[in-house]
């Protein structure tokens, strides 16, 4: 008779991050191509400019540079879509800098409402860095130019120029590899599936699952976000497929057993990853006879789940070699364009105190430069405004460190530059090495960066205003910085200080929402009750288990479509959760945090989630009481996580007879109401929560 492990212990949770990180130095990796390009896309504008005897529109063409600079991993076809809107904000971020110059307060004001709308877009849409910091640059830096508010439209039409010239830069030397995205996602995620398997039996093992679901779910978003049909990208499609087969059959085993795997399975991941990365394609070694892997006292079931992971693995390398079945997995379909920005905008989104940071303390800090004295305080509230997008108290704290140090050292590199009165074509080169430097260095620590990025803005203001003595430009810019890192460190710590920790049992019971709306599906779809519909006790279908507007699409696609779209709530909804609960540990610099108290529960609800991604073959026994019960369970139990009601009945019961599905989900709603009771929750209501 075979038996289940027994529950592994909750790991420890990872622990606020430590400020000392700040000074600590990563190997930026395959940064070169990034940094030629930024460094090209600044130099040609300048050089086109001082040939026509016209600096000022290279100048202005260098606010749409920074296009260059965004999306630098993901696909061909996304990048080639989403720079142009790069640029046209970078073009609205220099008018609105051309428009409100003149006055000090509405260069403040200005300023300060371009960072919060840059912040709100740019969190709520997960773009990835340079983030706002270029908006918001260009915006400062435009309201140096010399007034002239008929010339607007010429010097938004140049910004433009120079974001299309950067966008055709960017696509030229990216088409050569226009794979290159795609392989590197997959080499990232068959080396995080071998660190998850390397975790298996060990305290390791949460986090090595969930980083290797965020990998596969990136591979197949680049895939996704792709175009063309050929043969690399198809060949990258079929090794997605298998690394989701690696990866059901590893969670699948750890339900029978967590004694460790053979070592030569992850070994061939990551000599397949090698290769793939390298665009050699992938060979690995021999991995032997499935019975042979297997311990001499291991259980059937065991030796069953081990043949089927080394069946998994062997199918990456030959996909023959996984046997006859399965086709290629539904995609969920792409959202509608307003329910898409209606997600990313709701009212639990963490881009909205975020962005509101921003706008006040580029509010404050100018208002404390204007009475100062300061005769330009613009950048006072862009440094506050870049300080903050830092989501939590130590992010922040790391970065007004980081800032104010690479300022002061960069004010020096820039006074030294300035004061030898350079001519203007050894300026641009500067320029060219400055950009191509900062971007190398913005992946190795973000301080050393700013060492470079302040002569670079120091060096356009000079061409903004021309015969400005060196002391008046890097004097203001550094005081202004240190005043800006010290108000945007306020702010955080007094505006929203715990933004993550209050959305995090939202976050913890969409996640319970999602996970039962899959499961739902998937023993609807296996014969338990009619697909699409949740079956009741007696038999019977009805349209009350799941609302007509989960998962994208699901009301207008087939049953596979439907699959795949509740497939990508659920790993859209553990990550946000995942994501929150590590912000939530920053948040607090010391005493019993919140997130400490939710954390068991946020490790069965991943458990839960993962457990129905996978889906093991014990996970499609019948339902004892049906579908609607099911359905009810989970809802339940998020219910509870959100001041809804308590649930007086055993929901466990209701659940597939599946030990490792309700052991997780038992111990899940012990550990909400622990929390409860040690006051981590909101109280219940008379109410439950509205969806």
């Amino acid at each position: 008779m075979t038996s289940e492990p027994r529950r592994p212990p909750v790991p420890a949770p990872a622990g606020p991050s430590r400020f000392g990180s700040a000074f600590g130095v990563a190997r930026p990796r395959g940064r070169l191509r990034l940094a030629v390009v930024s460094a090209l896309a600044f130099a040609v504008p300048l050089t086109v400019g001082q040939l026509a005897g016209r600096l000022e529109y290279g100048l202005l063409a260098t606010f749409g540079a920074f296009t260059a600079a965004y999306f630098p991993d993901a696909a061909l076809a996304f990048r080639a879509r989403a720079l142009p809107l790069v640029g046209l904000g970078l073009a609205g971020s220099a008018a609105i800098g051309v428009a409100v110059a003149g006055a000090s307060w509405t260069i403040a004001v200005g300023i300060s409402v371009l960072a919060a709308v840059a912040t709100l877009l740019v969190r709520a849409f997960d773009v990835p860095a340079p983030g706002a910091y270029p908006f918001v640059i260009s915006c400062a830096v435009a309201t140096q130019l010399p007034e002239d508010v008929e010339r607007t439209g010429e010097r938004v039409a140049l910004t433009l120029a120079g974001a299309a010239f950067a966008w055709l830069l960017a696509m030229a030397v990216a088409l050569p590899d226009r794979h290159g995205p795609a392989r590197r996602a997959a080499g990232t995620a068959l080396t995080r599936l071998a660190d998850m398997l390397e975790a298996i039996g060990t305290p390791d093992y949460d986090s090595a699952r969930h980083d290797a679901a965020q990998a596969l779910r990136h591979l197949r978003t680049v895939l996704r976000e792709g175009s063309g049909q050929g043969r690399s990208r198809q060949a990258l499609s079929v090794v997605a497929f298998g690394a989701q087969h690696v990866f059901d059959a590893a969670v699948s085993l750890v339900t029978v057993t967590r004694d460790p795997v053979a070592p030569v399975f992850p070994e061939a991941l990551r000599e397949l990853a090698a290769g793939i990365q390298v665009g050699a394609g992938g060979t690995i070694a021999d991995l032997g006879d499935p019975a042979g892997t297997d311990l001499p006292d291991a259980p059937d079931a065991a030796a069953r789940a081990r043949s089927a992971l080394r069946l998994a693995v062997a199918g990456l390398a030959e996909p023959g070699a996984a046997g006859p079945g399965a086709a290629a997995p539904t995609a969920a379909p792409l959202p509608a364009v307003r329910a898409e920005w209606g997600r990313r905008l709701d009212r639990d989104s963490l881009a909205w105190p975020l962005a509101a940071r921003a706008g006040l303390a580029g509010l404050v800090a100018a208002a404390l430069a204007i009475a100062a004295g300061v005769e330009h305080p613009y950048w006072a509230p862009a440094a506050a405004a870049t300080v903050v997008q830092g989501s939590t108290v130590r992010a922040a704290g790391r970065r007004s460190l980081q800032r104010a140090a690479g300022t002061a050292l960069g004010a020096l590199v820039a006074l030294g530059i300035l004061s030898v009165q350079l001519p203007v074509w050894w300026l641009i080169a500067m320029i060219a090495v400055l950009e191509g430097g900062a971007q190398v260095l913005m992946a190795a620590n973000y301080g050393l960066a700013t060492v470079l990025v302040t002569p670079l803005a120091l060096i356009l203001v000079e061409f903004a205003r021309p015969g400005t003595p060196p002391s008046e430009l890097v004097a203001p810019r550094l005081l202004d910085t240190l005043l800006g890192c010290v108000v945007g460190l306020v702010v955080v710590l007094s505006l929203w200080p715990h933004a993550a920790e209050r959305r995090l049992p939202r976050a913890l019971a969409d996640s319970l929402d999602a996970t039962g709306d899959l499961l739902v599906l998937r023993l609807a779809a296996n014969g338990t009750g009619p697909a699409g519909r949740v079956g009741t006790a007696d038999g019977t279908g009805t349209a009350d288990g799941l609302e007509a507007d989960r998962g994208v699409g699901a009301a207008q696609a087939g049953p596979e479509a439907e699959l795949a779209a509740a497939r990508e709530r659920l790993e859209m909804a553990l990550a946000r959760m995942t994501a929150l609960h590590a912000d939530a540990e920053d948040e607090q610099l010391r005493g019993r945090r919140t997130a400490d108290l939710l954390w068991p529960a946020v490790v069965a609800a991943r458990r839960l989630g993962y457990l129905v991604l996978a889906a093991p073959a014990g996970l499609h026994g019948p339902a004892p009481a049906g579908l609607a019960r099911v359905s009810a369970a989970f809802q339940a139990c998020a219910d509870a996580v959100t001041s809804g009601p308590q649930p007086a009945e055993d929901l466990v019961g209701a659940l597939p007879t599946f030990v490792p599905l309700r052991t997780e989900f038992a111990a899940c709603a012990d550990a909400v109401r622990a929390a409860r009771t040690a006051g981590a929750l909101p109280p219940p209501s008379r109410r439950s929560r509205q969806a």
